[in-house]
């Protein structure tokens, strides 16, 4: 039996006592179960049987890992990439809010339409990329170039950015705290950190149980909630600013987590399902599907002008 990944304490609170918070099968590629353990103590959930990294990119290896194909076969990644132009709006937007400058690194680029949009607003642009497939598609596309992660962590990019982004990456990422050092290292005085990540507290996580799409195991380590990533960034230098609902993930969430069920969902129902959920976060932003957090470093923040 290969070896595989597992952590020995928690890292948001240090606890070494977990228990089982879910089975999870891999919908996606092979079908495997994976074990989600949670912290005893914070609640933090994690992938505790994962492949190790070397080990993991057969588990990436498939047409409807849309990021990294880019395919836009199925009525879902249709609507995906209808939705994603939407939201690249909706994404720049609150950032120019931000007013902090325009140099901005991009952390799973894939294959470049946040770059390119950044770009088409002003930004320059910097990305970084894991899958060799998204980084050509990147380049092909968009004239675009996306280091890999190691050159990230050999620190072959600059150490000056006005904002570091990362869309629904942070959840795969193994060595965190190495990228966290990176993250305070690579920004500016008042530069800022965005993480958009899945909601494991969300009304559609509680809705779909093991089918819910955004645990996504094995390829999703970490499953935050807005109290475990919040905490989890404060041990490691960074106090949060703002965050904001995704409103099209659980439509998303619930379209693809309903696949999943052997059982036929008509689309009806699935959609008002999607609707419930966002309807709650309406109410309850930590019941999102998804949140961005945006953050700034913790001993540079109180003199940032620009966030309220």
């Amino acid at each position: 039996m290969s070896a595989s990944f597992s952590i020995s304490n928690c890292p948001v609170c240090h606890c070494t006592d977990f228990i089982t918070f879910k089975d999870v099968p891999d919908w996606l590629v092979s079908r495997e179960v994976f074990e989600i353990s949670q912290c005893a103590s914070c609640g933090f959930k994690f992938t505790n049987n994962a492949p190790l990294e070397n080990d993991i990119g057969p588990y990436y290896n498939s047409e409807e890992y849309v990021e990294h194909s880019d395919t836009k076969k199925g009525i879902i990644f249709s609507l995906y990439h209808t939705a994603r132009k939407i939201m690249l709006r909706y994404k720049s937007k609150k950032i120019e809010k931000l007013g902090v400058g325009k140099k901005l690194l991009d952390i799973g680029s894939g294959s470049g339409y946040f770059m390119h949009h950044m770009a088409g607003k002003g930004y320059a642009t910097a990305g970084v990329e894991i899958s060799e497939k998204a980084r050509s598609l990147c380049q092909k596309k968009f004239d675009l170039a996306a280091y890999t992660p190691a050159e990230f962590l050999e620190k072959k990019l600059d150490t000056d950015f006005d904002l570091i982004t990362l869309w629904h990456v942070f959840e795969h990422v193994y060595t965190y705290n190495e990228y966290f050092e990176l993250f305070h290292t690579s920004l500016k005085k008042n530069g800022v950190l965005i993480l958009a990540l899945p909601n494991s507290d969300s009304i559609d996580a509680k809705m779909y149980g093991k089918f819910w799409a955004a645990y996504d195991t094995p390829r999703h380590l970490w499953h935050f909630t807005p109290k475990t990533i919040e905490a989890f960034a404060s041990a490691r230098g960074f106090v949060l600013i703002q965050k904001h609902r995704l409103p099209l993930d659980p439509f998303f969430n619930c379209m693809v987590s309903a696949s999943y069920k052997k059982k036929f969902t008509v689309l009806p129902i699935t959609l008002t399902k999607a609707l419930w959920a966002y309807l709650v976060s309406l109410t309850n932003i930590d019941r999102s599907s998804s949140l961005i957090y945006v953050f700034g470093k913790s001993d540079e923040v109180e003199e940032t002008q620009n966030f309220t």
